[in-house]
């Protein structure tokens, strides 16, 4: 059976028809007269004589997105953050482990404080020039103990040792180096001697009642430095500050220290 003919309307009547169609809905036509008049792209009708909609199938009807938006938090803001959270660790460890390291050696040595004492003084010379300046030699008898089980003591070069008077030094010297061992006490005889220092008259008048009331108040002040000795290691120089207000009787040979008026402080 033969295909029947297939009978295309022409282009007038296809503009007609959108026409009415047109007029009918009250809108726009679907199909547009250039696309007509071009021949390209045509829509017929149906038979009935009413337009449909119809779209091409491989047309593309456009829809409305909404962009998206990926926040990338910065990178070297993350790094120092993390650098610094590293860094932070790192302190409250080292932290830790020091003093961690401090209370076990606190426990196995048990580090007491060195004792000094001065047990006497002997005035060898002690004068008043006419232009108030003084010439002195004094002897002071030193008493070091090392109250600790086990820890050694050393006692290094360029200490000083002064004896003032009311701000004033009148003689200086310095301590023997040596080592102190565990739980030992030393008795050392410390040479100082100074000319030179100008005394007030104020001060000199000041001086000659005191000694007429067999009171007399001195400082002897001494920083020394020294090493500590922890079984096989040493530590770094620590500098020992040792503080005396002596009272003497008088400032001659015969001088003698008066214990209950005088105090001693130790600083590290």
């Amino acid at each position: 059976m033969a295909d029947k003919q297939r009978v295309h309307p022409r282009t007038k009547d296809l503009e007609k028809n959108a026409g009415e169609y047109e007029n009918q809905k009250g809108s726009s036509p679907l199909v547009p007269k250039s696309s007509l008049e071009s021949g390209k792209n045509r829509v017929y009708p149906p038979p009935g004589g009413q337009m449909r909609d119809h779209y091409q199938r491989d047309q593309v009807i456009p829809t409305h997105q909404t962009p998206r938006y990926h926040s990338r938090p910065p990178k070297r803001r993350n790094s120092c953050c993390r650098c610094l959270c590293c860094t932070i660790c790192f302190l409250f460890a080292l932290v830790a482990i020091i003093v961690i390291a401090c209370g076990i050696l606190y426990l196995v040595f048990q580090p007491r404080i060195p004792k000094y004492s001065v047990d006497g003084i002997r005035i060898t010379n002690f004068s008043i020039n006419a232009d108030l300046s003084t010439n002195c030699q004094f002897t002071v008898n030193v008493r070091a103990r090392n109250p600790n089980k086990k820890i050694g003591i050393y006692y290094l070069d360029n200490s000083h040792l002064a004896v003032s008077y009311m701000g004033t030094e009148l003689c200086t010297g310095t301590l023997p180096v040596f080592y102190q061992g565990h739980k030992n006490t030393t008795v050392l005889d410390v040479a100082l001697s100074r000319t030179g220092a100008r005394l007030t008259s104020a001060v000199v008048s000041t001086l000659k009642e005191q000694q007429q009331k067999a009171s007399v108040p001195l400082n002897l002040k001494a920083d020394v430095p020294v090493k500590i000795k922890l079984g096989n290691l040493k530590s770094m120089k620590i500098k020992v500050r040792v503080r005396w207000d002596l009272v003497v009787d008088r400032l001659d040979a015969s001088a003698k220290v008066i214990t209950d008026k005088s105090k001693v402080s130790v600083k590290l």
